[in-house]
């Protein structure tokens, strides 16, 4: 019994220690296959191509075309740094979002306030209660109403907790494009230097959710690559919103607030203009062969 726990410690660490360790290359597990969905791999020095159609044959995935790691980063990079973000169509989903904010808190203001009335009123009946029971009431005439209202405060207190109170920042802007575009100015220019390497691949691996590659004709009788990035909607928003430099209650703040807005833009809660910003920012985005 013994040894069998201490061989599924070991499996269980050193499956951890995969998960943990950082990828070989910028664009490692990103990259998707568009005839079988499968992912791409290392065929050759610095190429990759399709997995399947490598190892299991053109039966499973006729795509045979491959690229090199230098061309896909650079189209990659290209797209990240160039054509996600317009400022112009940022501006406009950032009005859209802030009516909507402005518009469902307006809504939330009455129902609020409903409950901010009763929960005093349940308090003051509390106190009545407890007032009754130092006056010699029995307790067991009582007993039933006070648990009654013990819930009904504990409920009415959760609801207040979970509903954002009026007034609360709204960190979603129209500069924000200008962030975005420094900040991953920056990255990229990172990830020649040593000491920030690391850390700019990371961020930057964090704003695309995955890479299509599908093989299109050329002029010739060759074939090339296409490449579609679908970018992470919520990396790319909290790398605009500067979030991984906050601390504190203010990073807290600015996450939630990336969650709350990826939520209108999934959910399509906003308007059907701000839920078309949303593929603005993070469109399936071809990158431009070279």
């Amino acid at each position: 019994m013994k040894a069998r726990q201490e061989g599924r410690k070991i499996e269980q660490t050193e499956r951890e220690a995969w998960e943990r360790r950082e990828p070989r290359f910028l664009l490692t597990g990103l990259v998707k296959c568009g005839c079988c969905g499968g992912g791409f791999s290392t065929i050759g020095k610095d190429r990759f191509g399709c997995g399947n159609s490598r190892n299991k044959g053109t039966s499973v995935c006729p795509n045979r075309t491959g690229i090199t790691r230098q061309d896909l980063e650079g189209r990659i990079l290209t797209i990240l740094s160039e054509r996600l973000m317009d400022p112009e169509l940022v501006k406009v989903f950032a009005a859209e979002y802030i009516a909507e904010r402005n518009r469902l808190a307006a809504t939330h203001t009455d129902d609020r306030a409903v409950k901010e009335k009763e929960l005093v009123k349940v308090i003051k009946e509390q106190d009545t209660l407890v007032n009754a029971l130092t006056a010699g009431l029995p307790p067991e005439r009582i007993k039933a109403k006070m648990e009654q209202l013990d819930i009904r405060q504990k409920q009415l207190q959760k609801d207040l907790a979970s509903t954002p109170a009026t007034g609360s920042t709204i960190r979603i802007h129209a500069k924000m494009a200008d962030t975005y575009h420094e900040r991953i100015r920056s990255l990229i220019a990172g990830l020649t230097e040593p000491f920030r390497k690391s850390g700019a691949r990371e961020a930057i691996r964090s704003l695309i959710g995955k890479i299509m590659a599908t093989p299109v004709p050329t002029k010739g009788k060759r074939m090339s690559l296409d490449l579609t990035l679908h970018g992470d909607l919520a990396g790319i928003l909290a790398l605009s919103l500067n979030a991984d430099r906050l601390s504190g209650h203010q990073k807290t703040s600015c996450e939630q607030e990336v969650d709350q807005s990826v939520g209108f833009l999934v959910a399509g809660a906003c308007l059907a203009s701000c839920f078309a910003m949303s593929k603005a920012i993070v469109p399936p985005c071809p990158a431009v062969a070279v």
